[in-house]
């Protein structure tokens, strides 16, 4: 436990927030299981982590989000590594596409944006949390389509909407035939309930 606490600070202290994390998911797999007075506090501070906080709740409030739910979506899209690239050339933080990252771009009036910016974590957080209220104004301000959309795309969630109706978002959510994109909602939506406990009266 010792070695685990010494390397997760080494991660920690250097920026790399998605090596600690991963470490720790590694050495306490059943973490999710767990009530929070299982683990020392410390432990959670690593498996929720709150890097570029003052940045993330700045733009999630410009964009009307709750920072604690673009903390999730950011847990599980990077890990908060903001040099992230995913197989599909998603990047950074929010893990934007650099033509989407383009037209918010313009949308938020940045000057000579170019795309190598979207791993810089202001211009991410500034980014993502456009591209999420976006979704969330499309779906009328339903979560769980809206983090489908985020992850699968729009045109794959309208399809799957065509095939409701549904008694209720926790029924569309069960529904969704990828097994990716059904997990990823329900991981967000659990783990912003965690960081609202582990933070929310701070």
């Amino acid at each position: 436990a010792k070695t685990t606490t010494a390397m997760t600070s080494i991660y920690r202290d250097s920026g790399r927030y998605d090596r600690a994390l991963r470490l720790l998911k590694r050495t306490v797999p059943s973490y999710f299981a767990m009530d929070l007075e299982a683990l020392p506090r410390g432990y959670w501070e690593v498996l929720f982590p709150r890097p570029y906080w003052d940045d993330l709740q700045r733009y999630s409030r410009a964009n009307r989000l709750d920072p604690f739910l673009v903390a999730s979506l950011i847990r599980q899209e990077s890990e908060f590594n903001p040099d992230a690239i995913s197989h599909a050339n998603a990047r950074g933080l929010m893990q934007i596409l650099p033509g989407v990252g383009r037209k918010l771009a313009r949308q938020e009036h940045l000057r000579h944006y170019r795309t190598a910016q979207l791993l810089t974590p202001r211009v991410n957080l500034r980014l993502g949390t456009r591209y999420f209220r976006q979704l969330l104004d499309q779906y009328d301000g339903n979560l769980e389509y809206a983090l489908a959309a985020y992850n699968a795309g729009t045109d794959r969630v309208e399809a799957w909407l065509a095939l409701g109706p549904y008694r209720d978002a926790q029924e569309f959510v069960e529904s969704i035939p990828f097994t990716e994109t059904r997990t990823y909602v329900q991981a967000v939506l659990r783990n912003a309930s965690v960081y609202r406990q582990l933070y929310g009266n701070r």
